[in-house]
């Protein structure tokens, strides 16, 4: 005969099993929810990321933080996200520099892990690159940079936020005769930015967000965009690329999963991804700072890798970045 204490913990173990079979448990729940950016905490994505965090707490009283990756290959956000437990709790927040690597990688023989190990929740927005100057470059338009390249007399030196990124990409396409020893990579757009105001390069493309306040402030001067937009500061900007002369697009951001996260969950970040962008405060930036909000779902998503990855791989062959 079994003893009142094995009776009791049979009790108990039945009870967390019906409990948690009629949903009244819901240990999961209790969690955080992670959502990993790549990049500095002060770029542009981390801020969208934050405000979305912030916008989802709000609606669900759940607790969502940023973890914030600079790392590249195994240490980069989408190895992190893609390594993490199926359960909807580790979130990527990612931009269109996802799909310059992965056409990068293809081109190189390497394999396109990040995107078979990832599966798509949705866009989030998009916002246009602006090519900025320094101050002191005696370029005022996009003509006078080009002419100053191809100058002897002058030695222009580039940034970038991310080596083999989105703007890494659009500064090779622009001026081939910057050498890839004058582009200089910094840990993040926010960081190559601060370069950039300080004088310590004289070009960088970075998206629109982190343009406009230095631009205000007189610390840079505006001179292209990737693509059209409706901000004030921006409509008088010449926009890049045409059916003749294709370029990089907008920086795009948007959320994935691990892979193996089943599809009834990815349903559900879709339908909070859409009410967190209808958010109050995340319309007031968007507005703000050039960025369009998208909401867009799984299926948008992989059309618009399939087409960017195999864009920006013609775009990479063009501009000389495979070795």
């Amino acid at each position: 005969m079994a003893s009142s204490g094995a009776r009791l913990v049979r009790a108990f173990f039945c009870l967390i099993g019906l409990l948690a079979a009629s949903g009244a448990v819901a240990v999961a729940a209790e969690f955080p929810v992670r959502i990993v950016v790549q990049g500095g905490a002060d770029g542009s994505a981390s801020r969208q990321a934050q405000l979305l965090a912030e916008a989802l707490q709000r609606q669900s009283g759940r607790q969502f933080i940023i973890d914030h990756r600079d790392g590249i290959g195994g240490s980069s956000a989408a190895a992190v996200v893609a390594r993490s437990a199926a359960d909807g709790h580790v979130l990527l927040f990612a931009d269109a520099s996802l799909a310059v690597r992965a056409a990068g990688a293809a081109l190189a023989g390497a394999a396109d892990w990040s995107l078979r190990e990832l599966a798509p929740v949705g866009q989030i927005s998009s916002t246009p690159l602006v090519l900025a100057v320094h101050p002191r470059v005696p370029a005022r338009t996009l003509p006078e940079l080009l002419a100053l390249a191809r100058s002897r007399d002058v030695r222009l030196q580039a940034g970038t936020g991310m080596a083999g990124g989105l703007d890494h990409l659009a500064v090779a396409l622009l001026l081939p005769p910057l050498t890839a020893a004058r582009i200089a990579p910094f840990r993040g757009d926010a960081a190559a930015t601060r370069q950039l105001a300080e004088g310590q390069i004289d070009m960088l493309f970075v998206a629109a967000p982190l343009a406009l306040p230095q631009w205000v402030a007189g610390r840079v001067r505006l001179l292209a965009v990737t693509a059209a937009s409706r901000n004030p500061g921006l409509t008088r900007l010449p926009v890049l690329g045409n059916a003749q002369a294709e370029f990089v697009s907008s920086q795009w951001y948007a959320l994935f999963v691990p892979a193996t996260v089943a599809p009834r969950l990815v349903s559900a970040l879709q339908q909070s991804m859409r009410r967190a962008l209808r958010d109050e405060a995340v319309t007031a930036y968007f507005e703000a700072h050039a960025v369009d909000a998208v909401s867009g779902d799984t299926a948008a998503l992989e059309a618009l890798l399939r087409r960017e990855t195999e864009r920006y791989g013609s775009l990479i062959r063009r501009a000389a970045m495979v070795p």
